[in-house]
């Protein structure tokens, strides 16, 4: 029986990252690569398979954190600045660009693709940004994920892009408010099914 284990990268895993993002890449034709792969500014979830003594990385999602270099968000919405008040938007009239932290691609390789692995990827840096203390995520998601990740939690700008012949939508996730709904969801995921391990420091 295969299990799977959530846990937060730390350097050596950085081959095994870049070998699922060239994997979605592919999958979604992305001449930009649009996604992020530097350690020195965001951090990483993974989801590893354990099967008997085999362990390897099939899924991952990244969090980036403001620097001088754009987020995905900013790459592919030039104006976004222009177009969108992030203060209203949030609430938070307080708020900087370097507040933000940046939920980069979800991605499973084929044969580990399930809901509660897709779930527990975005409860995991969810729960992580909480932790960190940043108030607001920015995610860019399609309206498939929108339903099944974020339901109740996305907060959409109404800016719409389309990658790969998929429309995706910018929008916000706010930590402080979805944390214990997430906290809830990887309790009660991992005592349903004992293939789930959940390794994430403080949970």
């Amino acid at each position: 029986m295969t299990q799977y284990i959530i846990r937060l990268a730390v350097q050596a895993d950085k081959p095994a990252i870049r070998c699922l993002q060239e994997q979605f890449m592919a999958e979604i034709e992305d001449p930009l690569e649009l996604v992020e792969s530097d350690f020195d500014r965001s951090d990483f979830i993974l989801a590893e398979a354990v099967d008997g003594s085999s362990r390897r990385a099939v899924g991952m999602m990244s969090i980036m954190r403001a620097s001088s270099a754009p987020f995905v968000f900013e790459r592919v919405i030039r104006d976004v600045w222009q177009r969108i008040d992030v203060r209203a938007l949030t609430g938070r009239t307080d708020l900087r660009r370097e507040d933000l932290v940046e939920v980069d691609w979800l991605y499973l390789e084929k044969p580990h693709r399930a809901k509660q692995l897709t779930r527990l990827l975005m409860a995991a840096c969810v729960l992580h940004a909480h932790r960190r203390g940043y108030p607001v995520i920015a995610v860019i998601t399609n309206a498939a994920s929108k339903v099944v990740l974020l339901s109740g939690l996305f907060h959409g700008s109404g800016l719409a892009i389309e990658i790969g012949g998929v429309p995706y939508e910018l929008g916000t996730v706010w930590p402080a408010q979805s944390a214990a709904f997430m906290a809830d969801f990887v309790q009660s995921a991992c005592a349903a099914d004992p293939r789930l391990a959940w390794h994430l420091d403080g949970s």
